[in-house]
């Protein structure tokens, strides 16, 4: 499934994948992950919205570099959880590049 956001012309790749499904979309570089999520339907969950709870970790499987860098809180966090590397909150990220994720894999 593919769905764009044609409000900019500077839109980049981001690639969504869950057990179920792989979603596609096109998004104005800079958005968070929580604003793509309240515009589409995706499998990322999200409950605090504050990077206390960890419902909505995600695995980077392509283009980390791309990706905001990571806020204290969401450090602190992923410590406190023992995180793999490749693992952020969504709420805390910000989509600056071409990325493929994974949700919904716990």
């Amino acid at each position: 499934m593919s769905v764009n956001d044609n409000s900019q012309s500077n839109h980049i790749s981001v690639k969504i994948k869950s057990p179920t499904q792989v979603l596609d979309f096109s998004v104005r570089n800079g958005i968070a992950f929580q604003g793509l999520c309240a515009k589409h339907k995706t499998p990322i969950e999200f409950s605090c919205r504050e990077g206390d709870c960890g419902i909505c970790c995600i695995r980077v499987i392509r283009g980390a570099e791309n990706l905001s860098e990571p806020t204290k809180i969401e450090k602190d966090f992923l410590q406190a959880m023992r995180a793999d590397p490749d693992e952020r909150l969504a709420c805390q990220t910000r989509i600056l590049g071409p990325v493929e994720i994974e949700a919904d894999y716990l």
